[in-house]
């Protein structure tokens, strides 16, 4: 199963990528572009669910049904001033940014024994959730333009950061950060502030009964400091 992806290429019956765009502009003249210093503010998360409720075959005989979800929250953040040259009818120039990622999450089991003998079966296990210890990683991520009215965000987790940011053990887990896009188009004239949000959603079957959705949402912010 596919576990990554930009909103831009989804198009299949498990997976829908949507974008909604967002835009505010404070123009006080006309000008073919609009040179200088920003600060941008990004802001999001990316969470994913994978889960399983049914019987489970475990030797002869022995049938359990059992109730399993894994659940990861990584919320991101990250601030940097730069200087851009912002063209009127076109997308954001690349923006890259050093991103605080915090980590939560869960991982819950039950099972209950529907079929044999719990001697040799073993014994149903009672309702039980683990919580994922907070974290704090760092994350490399990047804004870029895909076209004249769109932008894509995308990145990855620091080098180990993978290991110990609460993924699924109930399948192969999302990456961060799932691909996902926003429309944006640069009015003309002086800006004196420009947002855009983006969203993703997914839902796909993993195999063996299992069901994963992944959802990402994020804003990003350009205020004109000078």
């Amino acid at each position: 199963m596919k576990t990554g992806g930009s909103a831009l290429l989804a198009a299949s019956a498990t997976a829908a990528a949507l974008a909604f765009p967002a835009l505010v502009a404070h123009a006080s003249r006309p000008a073919p572009s609009a040179p200088g210093s920003y600060l941008v503010t990004l802001t999001g998360a990316q969470q994913s669910v994978a889960s399983y409720a049914g019987p489970v075959q475990a030797g002869t005989g022995c049938t359990f049904s059992v109730n399993n979800v894994d659940r990861q929250v990584l919320t991101f953040s990250a601030e940097r001033r730069v200087r851009l040259v912002l063209h009127a009818g076109e997308s954001l120039p690349e923006i890259d940014f050093t991103a605080r990622v915090g980590v939560a999450g869960s991982r819950h089991r039950e099972s209950e024994l529907t079929k044999g003998d719990a001697d040799s079966c073993g014994a149903s296990q009672p309702p039980q959730t683990k919580r994922c210890g907070s974290r704090t990683l760092r994350a490399a991520l990047a804004l870029r333009p895909a076209g004249e009215d769109r932008i894509v965000l995308g990145g990855a987790l620091a080098d180990g950061g993978e290991s110990v940011a609460c993924s699924s053990k109930l399948t192969t887990p999302d990456r961060f950060l799932v691909l996902s896009e926003s429309r944006l188009r640069i009015p003309p004239g002086r800006l004196g502030e420009l947002f855009a949000r983006g969203r993703f959603h997914r839902r796909a079957k993993a195999g063996n009964g299992i069901t994963k959705t992944t959802d990402v949402r994020w804003t990003v912010v350009l205020k004109r400091v000078h």
